[in-house]
């Protein structure tokens, strides 16, 4: 039985080659692509504010019900180079139990630049249940964050605010970057002009323009890919 000659017909090597070269360059374009829209994506969520983003001019308090402090009273509306000033008070329990107070402050500006925490010198008078500390504040202050630490003789502390996130008190001229607005009372010689709402006159802000810039030029490389 004759059963023919068989023959196979395998490509040449070089065309293999080219082909997986080929596949390669084909899965990096996609990739490249793939991560130009994620950085896209995560450029336009930066300048979207969040719900639960904190507004500008809107002062975050520490809850102090049912807590070993009376009452926190402090500075807010100052504007640059001033004293900043808080007094924590406990209660009568707290302060002769030698409960102590330990202060955290940061100061961030209107760049959007926060300098690092640090804790602050406090005093106490009163039989220990009044404590108190004051700092200058810095040239451009956008808000001054704050927390407060109760150190107990047992060796435990617990701080306020509970959430984890800062106090906060804003400057009597602030730029909130989330909304992208000025605001505060002695913010009359703001480049841009506010109107009674606070906004600006209707002009693109600088983040805008750069963000639609970027997202341009970002859109034309994929297309000539």
């Amino acid at each position: 039985m004759n059963c023919g000659v068989w023959s196979f017909n395998t490509p040449p090597k070089n065309n293999t080659r080219k082909g997986v070269l080929h596949m390669e360059n084909h899965f990096g374009i996609i990739m490249a692509r793939l991560i130009t829209l994620l950085c896209l994506l995560m450029l336009i969520g930066t300048f979207i504010p969040s719900v639960a983003a904190v507004k500008g001019g809107e002062d975050i308090e520490v809850d102090v019900n049912n807590s070993p402090m009376m009452w926190i009273e402090h500075s807010t509306n100052l504007s640059d180079e001033m004293d900043w000033e808080i007094t924590v008070k406990l209660n009568s329990n707290a302060s002769d139990n030698g409960t102590t107070v330990k202060i955290l402050r940061q100061m961030c500006t209107n760049e959007g630049v926060c300098f690092p925490p640090e804790f602050v010198n406090v005093s106490s008078s009163d039989g220990n249940s009044s404590w108190a500390s004051s700092w200058q504040t810095i040239d451009d202050h956008a808000y001054v964050n704050w927390k407060v630490t109760l150190n107990y003789t047992d060796g435990e502390e617990e701080t306020w605010p509970k959430s984890g996130e800062y106090a906060k008190a804003w400057s009597d001229c602030w730029y909130d970057i989330n909304n992208d607005i000025w605001g505060g009372e002695g913010c009359e010689a703001v480049v841009v002009p506010l109107d009674r709402d606070g906004n600006d006159d209707g002009l693109p802000s600088i983040s805008f323009l750069a963000t639609m810039a970027m997202m341009a030029v970002a859109a034309r490389k994929l297309h000539s890919e």
